[in-house]
């Protein structure tokens, strides 16, 4: 409930964007978003040649297991960025901007602070990842957790172009994070290896996060004009906790069996690796188009609908990359791995349909936790909370083997999915909508 009192200022909602303007909003940011994996993507492949020294396999699974832990750290940013959207709409939805130009420059200053102290703490905990991980470097796992905590400041920015529906500066920002890793994280592994690639990866986070604060810091409409009262007590700390949760579960969820197969099967990891690469894709998807969803479904709760369209929209956009890398994955996995990798990479290619399969459903996760997550349902986390356990439980069952880790991971993601769907429906079934 607000704290304002009921005038002027709650009479005003933004008009709901229609269907063709939904797609059109949706499609900007997803195709930029798409470019900037699709290179990502590339780059990751180009490793599998480049990356030097005497066990390429290894070295491979070593650069997999790199990314997967700064997917780990760094998703926790999506949170942030629930919880900054869902305040940034309480103030716009009241025209206060004023008051939300003022809270984002204090936040900014406080994403600052906290990755300096984030960095001492990195600093002190990457030997120990580095050993758990299976004896990799403690400089790649420090720089990696650095490029991490930089996206997280990233994703405070992102989140006011977000909520202040400024699509295009936010796909803009995109392709720019796209282009500077394709270059940065190429030159780093010819010249350091793994190390070299992650270093590549901050250097371009670092580029990436200093122009989304110089959009953000023109995003708010109107900044001079003002509205009285205070958001209400506790709920972004609330929003915090529940999208930390969350988000740090379908980071670990994403990448389980990726670290399970290295530990358990390092020598023959770079095989696997190279199957999840191709699978995962589907979760970038997913999260590129929730960059359109988490500000729809925010404003259109606060402005008392379920903003249903909006995820119709993204649920169908969704649809199709699944669809197609699906149907490929089954009819020709082995072609479709030897395109970008070379022969050695290939024996895992037959469970390649059946961990596309679990990280399509994992891809209905990442989109519905968002909706639902940005409308304050805050039990979402506590189902992920008891997904991750299921999942992590499942695919230790397969001792390091692929296609029964490719079963285990399917099996969990299932039952999570299916969780989610049934609180969706509930939620577009109810008439509560504030």
């Amino acid at each position: 409930m607000s704290n304002v009192p009921p005038g002027p200022l709650d009479a005003a909602p933004q008009s709901a964007p229609s269907t063709r303007s939904s797609v059109g909003h949706a499609l900007a940011v997803a195709i930029a978003g798409l470019v900037a994996n699709g290179l990502n993507l590339i780059v990751t492949v180009v490793l599998a040649r480049l990356l030097p020294g005497h066990n390429h396999n290894a070295a491979y699974g070593a650069f997999a297991q790199m990314v997967g832990l700064y997917v780990v750290v760094s998703l926790p940013g999506s949170a942030i960025a629930i919880a900054v959207v869902r305040r940034s709409s309480w103030w716009l939805a009241r025209q206060g901007n004023a008051e939300l130009e003022a809270w984002r420059r204090n936040l900014t200053v406080l994403a600052v602070r906290a990755l300096a102290i984030f960095s001492v703490v990195a600093l002190a905990v990457s030997p120990l990842i580095g050993s758990a991980l299976g004896g990799r470097s403690w400089i790649a796992v420090f720089v990696t957790m650095l490029a991490a905590g930089c996206w997280v400041a990233i994703a405070v920015e992102r989140a006011f172009l977000q909520a202040c529906r400024r699509y295009r500066p936010l796909a803009i920002n995109f392709l720019l994070e796209g282009g500077a890793r394709t270059t940065a994280v190429l030159a780093g592994a010819a010249v350091w290896g793994v190390t070299g690639a992650v270093t590549g990866i901050l250097l371009a986070e670092i580029a990436t996060w200093a122009n989304a604060w110089r959009s953000a810091a023109a995003s708010v409409p109107s900044p001079s004009m003002s509205a009285p009262g205070s958001p209400p007590t506790g709920e972004i700390g609330g929003d915090l906790v529940a999208s930390t949760t969350a988000f740090g579960m379908l980071a670990l969820l994403q990448y389980v069996d990726v670290f399970l197969v290295g530990r358990l099967n390092s020598s023959l990891s770079g095989r696997y690796a190279a199957i999840a690469v191709v699978a995962k894709t589907l979760v970038y998807v997913a999260i590129v188009l929730s960059y359109y969803l988490l500000p729809e479904a925010s404003i259109g709760h606060r402005e008392g609908s379920h903003a249903r369209r909006q995820l119709a929209v993204v649920l169908g956009l969704y649809v199709g990359p699944c669809a197609i890398l699906l149907g490929a994955a089954a009819l020709a996995p082995r072609t479709l791995l030897g395109i970008v990798y070379p022969t050695r990479y290939l024996g895992a290619s037959g469970s390649l349909v059946t961990l596309t399969a679990a990280m399509a459903l994992l891809g209905v996760s990442v989109l519905l936790s968002t909706y639902l997550l940005a409308r304050g349902v805050r039990l979402v986390a506590a189902w992920l909370v008891v997904g991750a356990a299921i999942a992590i439980a499942a695919v230790a069952t397969a001792h390091g083997t692929w296609q029964a880790t490719a079963m285990r991971d399917l099996e969990a993601q299932s039952v999570i999915a299916a969780g989610l769907v049934i609180g969706t429906v509930l939620v577009l079934a109810s008439r509560r909508v504030t």
